[in-house]
């Protein structure tokens, strides 16, 4: 074996393997990231039963999912009325499996002018949703 066997003295260029490397880390961390990504959205599930009870902002629920430990609820606020709205809060109440209230979220919507729709979406952090329920309080 001679000194110039030695990996650090070596004069020959190493830019082959750290190519191969690189696009190694590369790979590596598209998949993890995938596969990351599509793990946590495989963990929500569908809220298909809720109640709207009040009907002016008209409130309508266009996603609503939830996991073991949060979830979020998205949709629109629609004012169908001639005057403006203003200092509204939506309340919803959380149930789980067995219809036991395990909390309330509120959201506030602010003001509302004639005719306007806005978009909300809320995320909660509470176990195990299954339905709730969406009113509009002051």
């Amino acid at each position: 074996m001679s000194y110039d066997d030695f990996w650090f003295i070596d004069t020959r260029v190493q830019t082959t393997n750290l190519r191969r490397w690189l696009i190694w880390f590369i790979l590596l961390f598209a998949f993890v990231t995938v596969g990351s990504i599509m793990a946590i959205k495989t963990m929500y599930h569908d809220i298909k039963i809720y109640e709207i009870q009040e009907t002016i902002p008209t409130i309508t629920v266009n996603e609503a999912k939830a996991t073991n430990v949060n979830g979020y609820i998205k949709g629109e606020v629609k004012n169908e009325t001639d005057t403006d709205i203003s200092n509204k809060k939506i309340c919803f109440i959380l149930f789980n499996e067995n219809n036991e209230n395990i909390g309330e979220e509120y959201l506030d919507i602010g003001n509302i002018q004639a005719g306007e729709t806005k978009t909300y979406e809320l995320k909660f952090k509470r176990n195990n949703v299954d339905r709730f329920i969406a009113t509009v309080i002051e």
